[in-house]
């Protein structure tokens, strides 16, 4: 989370945000678990009402807002990079009036990038380097494809077209543990699906989770196999489909086709003995009581 966190600063808003790691894990967790709950029960307290769990809900986006503004003002006041997404943000302006966005606006569209942007990937990362501890002939085949990508040295994005089974590695882990495990739609109109009738204005929940484990389109859907990304694979969400497909798709691809080599190279990782491991669906899927591993050496 912290790697991941520290990127998605640096690269999508030039900032260095090292310094408020601890409050905005503390408050993204308050934040996501307040969500998750509303979302999930059928009376739900109005956000005026002052619940305890209102309140712990309202000073935690009180932190994030504290943070967030403060990266707005320094690069208005010209401290932040230039050719980062928030620099870029603050220049567009509507062609017919020539404003730009709002500080609402702005604020919005940093905290989702910066929420959103780093805790899915770092929860696909847990999560492939689990399977990997727990598929030593995978993590094998992974190595001999490291050892054998040319030029040596750190790997960039050029590195990439060498790195086609790293790939398939990430992808079927997605698959399996896809860190959006459950995303809601509303019914616009009144649809007929599957012989179902979607009244208009009806939530509807796709969950990838199910769908990527279902037989019908992944044969021995419980294996770790990444060949079957070998071809294009059907009925494979873990980014959502059509115009609310996520943003961030290549961005966190990108991080993980370097991240997971870079770790391969330097270190294998064990599961700790005797913890088991459980996925816990929040509004992300990640490991329950976290993923205790030990460091050894890459040659091992």
């Amino acid at each position: 989370m912290r790697l991941t966190y520290t990127i998605v600063g640096k690269t999508l808003l030039g900032a260095d945000v090292g310094g408020d790691l601890s409050a905005v894990e503390h408050a993204m967790e308050t934040v996501l678990t307040h969500t998750f709950q509303s979302w999930g029960n059928v009376i739900d307290p109005p956000a005026y009402i002052p619940t305890p769990r209102n309140r712990r809900f309202r000073r935690a986006m009180q932190i994030l807002d504290q943070i967030v503004y403060r990266i707005i003002a320094e690069h208005c006041s010209g401290k932040g990079a230039s050719s980062d997404l928030l620099s870029m943000l603050l220049d567009v302006r509507d062609e017919q009036t020539g404003e730009g966005l709002s500080d609402a606006e702005l604020r919005n569209e940093t905290i989702t990038f910066l929420l959103a942007g780093h805790g899915t990937t770092a929860n696909a990362l847990s999560w492939t380097f689990y399977l990997l501890s727990q598929n030593p002939d995978v993590e094998r085949q992974l190595r001999a494809e490291l050892a054998a990508v040319p030029d040596g040295g750190p790997l960039t994005v050029g590195h990439f077209p060498h790195l086609k089974f790293t790939t398939m590695v990430i992808q079927e882990s997605m698959r399996l543990y896809p860190p959006i495990w459950a995303m809601e739609r509303r019914a616009m109109a009144s649809d007929l699906m599957g012989g179902f009738h979607i009244p208009a204005g009806s939530s509807v929940v796709i969950s990838p989770y199910v769908l990527h484990r279902n037989e019908k389109f992944w044969p021995n859907a419980e294996r770790f196999d990444p060949t079957r990304f070998s071809t294009r694979p059907h009925a494979y969400i873990p980014f959502g489909s059509g115009p609310r497909f996520c943003i961030g798709a290549e961005f966190a691809m990108m991080e993980a086709r370097l991240i997971v080599p870079m770790v391969t190279q330097a270190c294998h990782l064990e599961l700790v003995p005797g913890r088991p491991v459980e996925p816990l669906p929040g509004i992300t899927l990640r490991p329950q009581n976290g993923l205790p591993m030990t460091v050894h050496p890459a040659s091992q």
